[in-house]
């Protein structure tokens, strides 16, 4: 779903005085009022699921921000009120990009101000979408989510002057720390490598990540220094023969024979180690967060499907398609998150991306290609 948010900030005017006006010694704070708009495409319960072949839902022109004025009646009978309020409306959006439809969602209306319903005909005549496109390059109706938020507040002081502008959504909350030092999951990440570990000297030397896939099983390892408090080692991922996995821990601690910096008073030091039968002994890789990475396109795989898509692409902006692509490495569905402005040329992106396009492998700090389904997304420029 392509999320786009922008906010309304609301200020009352002080009455304009001369020159020298006095200004009053225990000045009055004006309360804070604030609107935060939030637009999007999407699909409650209670509608039935986007058809399949969608590839481009409905997405505003410009700033949903510019949709509402100060100077509009149902903002201004919100002015003269000292409530906080929230409302949803739900647009019907036709093939041609217009508001056919506008009511306020049922679920919430019962808590929606008498004049919501005011709002349908300023967002009807001001409300400017791109219309939802399906991959064979045909528009489609869809429906459009139109969210405010009318804040009061006496706890904090107004801006001064009117200003409406945009802003964005708040950044996504990081995923939660793996800060852990009995490291559940496999492989580790590269916030686990900066926060928890010490990378230790070796006496044998072991390999960087990016080498060739492993042949044998893989064993992943922790080793820590014994003053951490935890085992010297100890097996996060199995072989599935025991025996086995506890040769790679004595390979690890008899061989390899790692030697820890003692310069840390609290040692918390743990590292781990990516094992694989090798000869008479192991083949061991060596983590760097900056391995890892995610499902892609190489440079030169890039530079083909960009010609590819120039015949579109004449008059168009950048576009983006992305998609999830399956564990066989294959994409299972295609949508348009930046519309190049054209609908040829978004049917033509989506097409090179289900069809054409060859995705680079996923893979983990151990720079060890990770099977499995994931997600992508591809940017095509006109030249």
């Amino acid at each position: 779903m392509r999320i786009v948010a922008a906010g309304v900030i609301l200020a009352m005017l002080a009455p304009a005085g001369g020159a020298m006006a006095q200004v009053p010694e225990n000045p009055v704070q004006e309360p804070f009022r604030q609107v935060s708009v939030f637009a999007f495409a999407g699909e409650p319960t209670q509608w039935p699921a986007s058809p399949p072949d969608l590839i481009r839902r409905a997405e505003a022109v410009g700033d949903p921000a510019d949709w509402l004025n100060e100077t509009d009646a149902p903002i201004a009978a919100w002015r003269k009120t000292t409530q906080s309020v929230n409302l949803t409306l739900i647009l019907a959006i036709s093939a041609e990009g217009r508001v056919t439809g506008c009511a306020p969602d049922l679920r919430y209306a019962a808590r929606s101000p008498e004049w919501t319903a005011e709002l349908c005909p300023l967002l009807a005549r001001r409300a400017r979408l791109v219309p939802a496109l399906r991959s064979d390059g045909t528009r489609m109706a869809d429906h459009y989510v139109f969210e405010a938020s009318f804040q009061y507040s006496t706890y904090r002081s107004a801006q001064s002057g009117s200003l409406i502008q945009g802003y964005g959504l708040a950044p996504a909350p990081s995923p939660s720390s793996d800060f852990d030092p009995r490291l559940k999951a496999w492989p580790p990440s590269g916030g686990w490598l900066r926060r928890v570990t010490t990378r230790p000297v070796f006496k044998l030397p072991v390999e960087a990540p990016g080498g060739a896939p492993l042949v044998g099983p893989a064993i992943g390892l922790i080793i820590a220094d014994p003053k951490s408090g935890d085992p010297e080692c100890r097996v996060v991922l199995s072989s599935g023969d025991a025996k086995l996995d506890k040769q790679a821990c004595d390979y690890a601690h008899k061989k390899l024979k790692p030697m820890w910096d003692a310069a840390v008073r609290f040692p918390v030091r743990r590292w781990p180690l990516l094992l694989s039968p090798e000869g008479k002994g192991f083949r061991v890789i060596q983590p760097d967060g900056n391995a890892a990475r995610g499902i892609g396109i190489d440079p030169a795989e890039l530079a083909r499907l960009m010609a590819l898509w120039q015949p579109q692409a004449m008059g168009t902006q950048m576009v983006r398609a992305g998609g999830k692509i399956g564990a066989d490495g294959q994409p299972e569905k295609c949508r348009i998150y930046d519309s190049s402005g054209s609908d040829a040329a978004d049917a033509a992106a989506c097409r090179l991306f289900m069809t054409e396009a060859k995705f680079t492998a996923a893979r983990d700090v151990f720079g060890q290609s990770i099977t499995g389904a994931g997600w992508t997304s591809l940017q095509l420029r006109p030249q």
